[in-house]
């Protein structure tokens, strides 16, 4: 069986965190591998990771600084070798054929660069089942929005059905190591260190497809998220959190939309960033710096979006297809 790391980025998870790593050393498909990166946790995160170590297969790195999600998922996935790389999040727990079945099903099909499982929300420190939709893969739209398909929703036929999606949620996604590698900027940086957080799957997912590397959706591999962000409840989040999401919405395109894309989706994608620069500016001004950081970043992010096109194996016409309309889910075999 072709073998398998996982990588793992913690801040402030301790009350999640043992479950979401007893569930991962115990699949029927072990992790030869397993990366914990804690992010200056203030919590007691690092004495539950050390306790855990003591009978479970866990390498912790430190870092005494919160360098935000994508950098310490990078520092793990450079400290992995398998040809396959689980990211879980730490408050995600997998069944024990999470794996088992994931693995095959994306191994077994050409050109998979990453996979996901149907993800369930989870309650409470042992991420309990709920009958609740957290992730069935990762869908877009022409405003140049990406959503989690079926979040908050009840489980349904439809989302039963094996899927080509645009991309995985980052909760518990598994990428192939030669896709990584291939879309990877200077010094490994396989996700973005200028989104920071969030949206940074959805950034990866993007050069994915522009590369031609499909993502596909196996129902039968599942788990349970808890989720602290969730879309349902945006208006509700810390400012912090919106204007990261503010910021690296502008990113985002920056990095991964040519002008072949930005006429197939026009106009929706002009009337979404008026709307979000008007609210920046009325409701929801604790967000406001979010898009002069964005700002200061856009030369940074325009000669990534000119390196990523000058790349692509797939046009822009092509990739703009999954944000339109009845583009955003593809049955397998299609």
């Amino acid at each position: 069986m072709t073998g398998v790391d996982a990588c793992v980025v913690v801040r402030n998870h301790a009350r999640t965190l043992r479950s979401t790593l007893t569930s991962l050393a115990g699949q029927i498909e072990r992790p030869g591998r397993i990366v914990v990166v804690d992010n200056a946790s203030t919590d007691s995160s690092v004495g539950v990771i050390e306790d855990l170590a003591r009978t479970l297969p866990l390498e912790l790195h430190r870092f005494h600084e919160n360098r935000g999600f994508a950098a310490a998922a990078n520092e793990g996935i450079r400290r992995t070798r398998s040809e396959w790389i689980l990211a879980l999040n730490p408050d995600c727990r997998l069944a024990p054929d999470y794996l088992s079945h994931l693995l095959p099903a994306a191994a077994q099909r050409d050109r998979v660069g990453a996979a996901t499982g149907l993800l369930l929300r989870g309650e409470g420190e042992s991420l309990l089942p709920t009958d609740r939709v957290d992730s069935a893969g990762m869908v877009v739209t022409a405003s140049g929005r990406h959503l989690d398909r079926g979040a908050g929703q009840r489980l349904r036929a439809r989302l039963l059905r094996p899927a080509w999606m645009f991309g995985a949620s980052a909760a518990a996604s598994l990428y192939r190591r030669e896709a990584l590698e291939d879309v990877a900027y200077p010094a490994g940086e396989v996700f973005d260190e200028g989104f920071f957080a969030y949206r940074e799957d959805a950034d990866l997912a993007w050069r994915l497809q522009r590369r031609a590397w499909r993502c596909l959706y196996s129902p039968e591999a599942r788990a349970w998220h808890e989720r602290g962000l969730k879309p349902e409840k945006r208006r509700r989040e810390t400012p912090e959190i919106n204007r990261h999401s503010v910021r690296n919405r502008f990113l985002l395109r920056w990095s991964n939309a040519d002008w072949r894309w930005l006429a197939s989706c026009f106009p929706w994608w002009l009337v979404r960033d008026a709307v979000v620069t008007l609210a920046c500016v009325t409701v929801e001004r604790a967000s406001l710096p979010g898009l002069s950081e964005a700002w200061a970043l856009r030369p940074q992010q325009r000669a990534r979006g000119r390196a990523n096109a000058s790349r692509a194996l797939v046009s822009g016409w092509h990739a703009a297809r999954w944000f339109l309309p009845g583009g955003h889910v593809r049955r397998v075999g299609a």
